[in-house]
C-alpha cells in the first residue's frame, strides 16, 4: 500500500513542466551564462506542439540562446531557425499573450539585423505598452517595464507614458 501511495504521489505530485518563474530566471541568466542556457533547454526538452503556447515560446527562446553558445555558423543558423519557428508558432496560437509578445520583443531587439528577424519589434512594443496595465503578474510587469526603459526602441513620449 505504501508503495502504491508513493507511486501515485510521484506520478501526480511532480509537475511535468518547470515553473514559469524558473524559466524566466534561466532565460535572463542565459544571456551571460552558458550553463543557464543549457539548463533552460534541458527543462524544456519535453515541450511539444501539445504544450501550452507559453512553454512553446520559451522552448523557442531556449533554442535561440543555445545558438549564442554554438561555435559553428551552420549550427547557429539552424538553432535560430528552429527557435524562430517555435516563437512564431506560439504567437500565432496565442497572439494576446503579453509574455509571449515580450519574449519575442526581447529576442528580436537583440538579434543581428542581417538575420531579418526584427519585423515585429514595433508591433510587440506597442502591444506591450498598450496592455501593460492588464498584467496582473507583478514580477513580469516589472521585467517588461525595466526592459522597455533599457531598450533603445522606446520613444520619449512612450517613456513619459510609462512613467505615469
Amino acid at each position: 500500500m505504501k508503495i502504491l501511495a508513493l507511486f501515485v504521489l510521484f506520478i501526480f505530485g511532480t509537475p511535468p513542466y518547470p515553473e514559469i518563474t524558473e524559466l524566466r530566471a534561466l532565460y535572463y541568466q542565459s544571456a551571460t551564462d552558458k550553463a543557464a542556457a543549457s539548463k533552460l533547454q534541458e527543462l524544456l526538452s519535453k515541450v511539444d506542439d501539445k504544450s501550452s503556447e507559453l512553454l512553446i515560446c520559451y522552448k523557442g527562446v531556449a533554442e535561440m540562446m543555445q545558438a549564442k553558445y554554438t561555435m559553428s555558423p551552420i549550427s547557429k543558423y539552424r538553432k535560430f531557425k528552429k527557435g524562430k519557428e517555435f516563437i512564431e508558432n506560439a504567437v500565432t496560437l496565442d497572439p494576446g499573450n503579453l509574455e509571449i509578445r515580450f519574449l519575442r520583443f526581447t529576442i528580436q531587439t537583440n538579434l543581428p539585423s542581417f538575420l531579418g528577424y526584427n519585423d515585429q519589434i514595433t508591433a510587440d512594443k506597442n502591444i506591450l505598452i498598450k496592455n501593460l496595465d492588464q498584467l496582473r503578474d507583478q514580477p513580469l510587469k516589472q521585467l517588461v517595464i525595466n526592459y522597455l526603459f533599457a531598450s533603445k526602441h522606446l520613444t520619449e513620449k512612450e517613456r513619459n507614458h510609462l512613467k505615469k
